[in-house]
Order: C-alpha cells, then structure tokens, then sequence
C-alpha cells in the first residue's frame, strides 16, 4: 500500500469527523444559508409593507381619537 492510497482511505473514512472538527463548510451549507437568506429578504418585503400599512392605521386612529376628543369638549 502506497501513501497516496493510505491517506486517500484515512480521509474517505474520516472526512465527516474533520469537516465536524474543523467547522469547514461543505457546499451544501453554503447553498442552504444562500437559501435561507433569500427566503428572508422575501419575507423582509412583506414585513415592510405591513409596518407601512400599520402606520397609516395608527395615524388615522390617532386623528379620529383627537377628532372624538375635541367634539367631547
């Protein structure tokens, strides 16, 4: 048995143990964070528009009670 060979074999047998030790990236961690970040601006466009449209109701609240206020007096 050569070298090449014997640290070929050592490496297939131990590459899960390494990669887990070393904390090394695979390119399925990569291509699932890339995943999971686009999933996240998606829903960020969706949040945006809720806070959009939860101001507006708030501001239109707030006058109706100003308004509701000013008639009590």
């Amino acid at each position: 048995m050569n070298l090449d060979n014997y640290l070929s074999g050592y490496l297939d047998r131990r590459m899960s143990m390494i990669i887990e030790e070393w904390q090394i990236s695979t390119r399925n961690d990569l291509t699932d964070i890339t995943q999971r970040f686009h999933r996240v601006q998606d829903e960020l466009v969706g949040l945006k528009t809720f806070e959009r449209e939860t101001s507006t109701r708030l501001n239109d609240l707030e006058t109706r009670v100003r308004q509701l206020k000013e008639k009590a007096k």
